[in-house]
């Protein structure tokens, strides 16, 4: 019983731990919520958090063919993110987000959104070599077995799903004190983050060729 509280606590503290740099899916997740609703922005963070506990599935359960997968195609992984962060960017630029009366999301909204957060995730190498690390870190000093392995990855999940929660709830709060057309700059100013990210992704791997 132990064993398996010390596993969901500590995967619940590296899931948040590791979700809480606000770097590309943090954006889209903010951008989202601002300018469509509270709603987008869960699911896409629900989206993340689902490619955190794979990503930390490979950790735990050693997985040496996919994390050796992972490393062997860094480049291609990262080149297919940063593709896919212009292509988000250059959509929510050009978007016009709705007044908050009148924004529904359909379900294919929804698929749309968590899957791209599940991509942008499931595509970066560092996430992948952050939960390895951190899940070798801790077995090797309290010599973890299989069930401090599932629960960790557990834990993963829940620490994840609460800093997309309470992320989305600051950014809609925010929102929610800002007009139209300040929501309309934001957005934009937002887009240009996420490009700028995808591109930043892009020359870093083309420089690496030389």
């Amino acid at each position: 019983m132990i064993e398996y509280l010390v596993g969901l606590s500590w995967g619940t503290l590296v899931g948040f731990a590791i979700a809480i740099p606000v770097g590309p899916v943090g954006l889209v997740c903010i951008q989202r919520t601002i300018s469509r609703n509270r709603k987008s922005g869960l699911v896409s963070g629900f989206g993340a958090a689902v490619a955190d506990v794979l990503l930390a599935s490979v950790g735990a359960f050693s997985i040496t063919a996919i994390f050796s997968f992972i490393t062997d195609h860094k480049s291609l992984l990262e080149i297919f993110g940063g593709f896919l962060l212009l292509f988000l960017g250059i959509m929510s630029f050009f978007s016009k987000p709705k007044e908050k009366e009148v924004v529904a999301d359909t379900a294919l909204d929804y698929v749309d959104e968590f899957l791209s957060a599940f991509v942008l995730t499931i595509t970066n190498p560092l996430s992948a070599f952050s939960f390895f690390i951190a899940f070798g870190a801790i077995s090797s000093k309290i010599g973890a077995g299989l069930s401090f392995a599932i629960t960790f990855v557990v834990g993963v999940f829940i620490g994840s799903c609460l800093w997309w929660i309470f992320l989305t709830y600051v950014a809609d709060r925010i929102a929610h004190k800002m007009n139209h057309e300040r929501i309309v700059s934001i957005n934009k100013w937002f887009a240009r983050a996420i490009m700028l990210i995808g591109a930043i992704i892009l020359l870093s791997v083309l420089f690496r060729q030389f």
